[in-house]
């Protein structure tokens, strides 16, 4: 059993240094260091202007509202839609006005704000799927929007508390 277990450790050896010397097999000189590419959200992320994650996904959230509440019926875009809209509007901004707040307790304050926010989005996202001016589908994908978006800002507000 023993011998067993040495011979397959001998054949995972030279394996590995059979793939540690195939560049040179293949015509290389040096050996090639594997990098990894760093992974980058570029739509709202640009190097000078960085954000906190928060931040982007709520403005991929609001964006994505926009978008599905595009071709939605007419009946419901000056009612539930535009309240849906307006509601994603004000989450960004009540997340910039937190960040740009210096006391603890309005920026606390601020932070309840949107998080009151996103609840509010999810009540009328499932009252505008109930209503069908929205699929499923599109129902789920902001749910996950919504979770992801408040797991970052419960972070944040536990960061905010610890400083306090």
């Amino acid at each position: 059993m023993q011998d067993d277990e040495q011979l397959s450790l001998e054949m995972l050896e030279k394996e590995i240094q059979a793939e540690l010397n195939a560049p040179e097999a293949v015509g290389l000189t040096e050996p090639v260091a594997a990098t990894r590419k760093s992974y980058k959200i570029t739509d709202f992320d640009n190097p000078r202007d960085k954000e906190m994650a928060v931040f982007t996904h709520a403005k991929k959230l609001s964006e994505y509202i926009f978008v599905i509440t595009e071709k939605s019926p007419k009946k419901f875009r000056w009612s539930i839609i535009s309240r849906l809209q307006n509601v994603s509007v004000e989450l960004v901004e009540h997340l910039y006005r937190a960040n740009f707040e210096r006391d603890e307790t309005t920026r606390l304050t601020f932070q309840k704000c949107a998080a009151v926010n996103l609840k509010i989005i999810d009540f009328y996202a499932e009252t505008a799927r109930k209503k069908q001016a929205i699929t499923v589908r599109q129902t789920g994908i902001l749910a996950r929007h919504i979770a992801e978006t408040e797991k970052l800002l419960n972070g944040w507000v536990k960061s905010t508390k610890r400083k306090m």
